[in-house]
């Protein structure tokens, strides 16, 4: 937050702790974090399967997202810790207000729902490895080995979507 003492014209972009980043580049930093999979992971209660799998794989999966600066912003080791353990308590809590599991948002029907390149339901895990089982590799710390799984980070939208429709409509 921006101080009253302070005028965030005159500030720096560390000072402001400004990202530097690209759509390619968040692209790539969603695929390297599994951010996709970890959001459908969470909304079906995937870490609840297994025994044990609420703690360490959950707890890599959110440091790999709070490990990625062009998501979150920059953070401290400290602060890292805080959200991931924050995040795990509240995900461990059950609690129906998060929306996950039993009590998870209904999603649409269409096309738009699907990963274009194989038809897989973006909201389920599918086939898809829970993001983080797999413990990181060592030169990238927090990061797991990469997934070839589907994404549509970057595609065109398809026909189906409500976000087509809506700005087809406001452009006619």
């Amino acid at each position: 937050l921006i101080r009253d003492d302070q005028n965030e014209e005159e500030m720096t972009d560390k000072e402001l702790k400004r990202v530097e980043s690209t759509p390619e580049s968040r692209c790539d930093d969603a695929r390297r974090c599994r951010l996709a999979a970890l959001g459908a992971a969470l909304r079906n209660r995937d870490y609840d399967k297994i025994e044990g799998d609420d703690q360490e794989p959950l707890e890599r999966a959110l440091m790999a997202v709070m490990s990625t600066p062009s998501l979150v912003g920059p953070l401290k080791q400290k602060e890292k810790e805080f959200y991931v353990t924050w995040f795990s308590l509240a995900y461990r809590s059950g609690a129906p207000r998060l929306g996950f599991g039993d009590h998870k948002t209904p999603v649409a029907s269409d096309s738009y729902c699907l990963h274009q390149a194989d038809g897989s339901l973006k909201f389920e895990l599918g086939a898809r490895p829970l993001p983080g089982k797999t413990p990181p590799e060592k030169e990238n710390g927090f990061f797991e080995p990469r997934v070839d799984e589907p994404d549509d980070f970057l595609q065109i939208l398809t026909s189906g979507s409500p976000i087509k429709k809506k700005r087809q409509r406001q452009s006619a």
